[in-house]
């Protein structure tokens, strides 16, 4: 096979910023998900609560917009919260027009999870330092700005 170079590998896996980005989400997630385990929570369930939280009301397409997600997942993702007793999917026209919110239950949950996730941040801040932990924050966001189709260059340096 020409033009395969096995080295290029291990060289996208250390440089690829999206190679990285998955990883350090998969590390994240799990390191999380230990943290609510005792909770029956997981740091996706926690994540679209708040999501739901913060946007009180919002459809299931809005939602979807916010968190980056196309809605055919995030449709299952609630699903499952509502089967739960945690969110509540209420008038609209078909699922993704449904206004989504926290039923008592999930707000008395999230009541639960929020000191757990308040801990959760403290202990990474200690183990990283509370300054690089931010600065990582800042970093992602710029990231994912830079990398939106519709950034100058983005698809022009491609072609």
């Amino acid at each position: 096979m020409s033009g395969f170079d096995p080295h290029a590998f291990r060289t996208i896996a250390a440089e690829c910023p999206g190679f990285q980005a998955r990883a350090t989400a998969r590390a994240i997630t799990r390191y999380h998900n230990a943290c609510f385990r005792p909770l029956g929570l997981t740091a996706e369930q926690f994540s679209l609560m708040v999501g739901i939280g913060a946007t009180e009301g919002a459809t299931l397409v809005e939602l979807a917009l916010s968190a980056g997600v196309d809605t055919t997942t995030l449709s299952r993702n609630i699903q499952n919260l509502e089967k739960r007793g945690w969110v509540c999917a209420d008038g609209g026209r078909g699922r993704a027009g449904k206004r989504l919110s926290l039923t008592v239950l999930g707000r008395n949950l999230l009541a639960d999870a929020i000191p757990v996730w308040r801990q959760a941040q403290a202990e990474l801040a200690r183990r990283l330092g509370d300054g690089d932990l931010q600065w990582a924050r800042r970093a992602l966001s710029a990231l994912a700005i830079a990398a939106e189709p519709s950034s100058p260059g983005v698809l022009e340096d491609a072609e």
